[in-house]
């Protein structure tokens, strides 16, 4: 009982006093002028209880003892800057712990915060140091930091024009760098390997005129039908004839063999050749012919014109297609059967032997399926 009252007695005090501090006013309080830090008296440290170690033989014996690594340990130099002392022994810092600003070489940067400097001098110096990423000094960071021309040219950028004209000439094709691609020519937009429509889509845009036309039926087939209309009972050539190209047309084996286009007003012609249906009728075959040449007439006059003519037609065939392969037949292509350009004064002939010769296998294969028989059978 005496406990309890002793105990309630000894929080009703706590509770007062609580309450008579929170309500002074500390104005009543002033602080006194004649006071001085430097009155102080030293605060000594308290004993260690039983059982501890000093804090200063703590620490020493936490440096001689060994330690086992650990990957916490391998971080704290960056967590715990290294100080070395006079006498060359690097030791570890447990007290205060300065800010470690790598400089360049990975060292502390020991005038970042220099008091002759300004903060804005300060900010330059480290806008103006190279930062290392990680892709410093990988072959990513030299390409996004360099020319990619200097790649090629290495630090002389007047090698860059020669270099980027070198790459065009031997894209273009011509005697030093290689052969020309003749596949992807085209004289007035027409290029080989062409469809019907776009030929002619092509060739009204450009101004001509188409004047004629020829349809073609494979000979196999031709006389594939003419046997059978003879079984028919056809008889006399006109009937024949007519028969045979209702049966082609009805197989689709008729096509449109040559197409003539012609440009009145500055006296050019046109004329495309296209394979059979086998192969989906397409150019394989451009002749083009201009009468530039064809001038006639001795006077001054006439020569001039003539020479004139013929000299820009040069002009522009060299603008068009480059240099020639073959300068002495003036001819463009990789050889063989690959497509070729040849050229002469007011003629032009792109031609592709390798797609019309295509074009008869394809036809052979079809008459000896037909056929359906061997000749021989040794």
């Amino acid at each position: 009982m005496k406990f309890r009252l002793g105990a309630i007695i000894f929080a009703a005090g706590c509770i007062f006093a609580l309450s008579a501090y929170a309500s002074e006013d500390p104005e009543t309080y002033p602080f006194p002028d004649d006071f001085s830090f430097d009155d102080l008296p030293e605060i000594e440290p308290l004993p260690p209880l039983d059982g501890e170690t000093p804090p200063l033989l703590a620490d020493t014996a936490a440096a001689e003892a060994p330690t086992e690594a650990t990957p916490e340990d391998a971080e704290t130099p960056l967590l715990r800057p290294v100080t070395e002392t006079s006498s060359g022994q690097s030791t570890a810092q447990t007290g205060e712990q300065d800010i470690f600003l790598p400089g360049t070489d990975g060292t502390a940067n020991e005038d970042a915060f220099a008091t002759d400097k300004s903060l804005t001098e300060t900010l330059k110096e480290a806008d103006a140091q190279p930062e290392s990423g990680p892709l410093g000094g990988t072959w990513v960071e030299k390409l996004t930091t360099s020319n990619p021309l200097s790649l090629l040219t290495g630090n002389e950028p007047q090698k860059a024009d020669a270099k980027l004209e070198e790459m065009v000439q031997k894209a273009r094709g011509n005697e030093e760098t290689g052969r020309s691609n003749a596949s992807v020519f085209d004289i007035a937009g027409v290029m080989l390997r062409m469809s019907l429509d776009q030929t002619e889509r092509t060739l009204q845009n450009r101004g001509f005129r188409k004047v004629n036309a020829r349809f073609q039926i494979p000979n196999f087939i031709k006389w594939r039908n003419e046997e059978s209309c003879r079984n028919e009972g056809v008889v006399g050539y006109e009937r024949l004839e007519a028969c045979v190209i209702d049966k082609a047309k009805k197989d689709g084996h008729q096509y449109l063999q040559y197409l003539k286009y012609v440009k009145y007003d500055t006296k050019e012609e046109m004329e495309v050749y296209f394979t059979s249906n086998f192969t989906e009728n397409k150019v394989y075959k451009i002749v083009y012919r201009s009468r530039i040449a064809s001038i006639t007439g001795n006077s001054p006059k006439a020569v001039y014109i003539r020479n004139i003519k013929i000299y820009d037609f040069w002009k522009r065939i060299n603008q068009k297609y480059g240099q020639p392969d073959n300068k002495t037949n003036v001819t463009w292509g990789m050889g063989g059967d690959k497509p070729y350009l040849k050229a002469d004064s007011g003629y032009l002939l792109l031609e592709d032997p390798m797609f019309r010769e295509l074009d008869y296998t394809r036809m052979s294969r079809e008459d000896q399926r037909f056929i359906n028989s061997d000749f021989y059978t040794f």
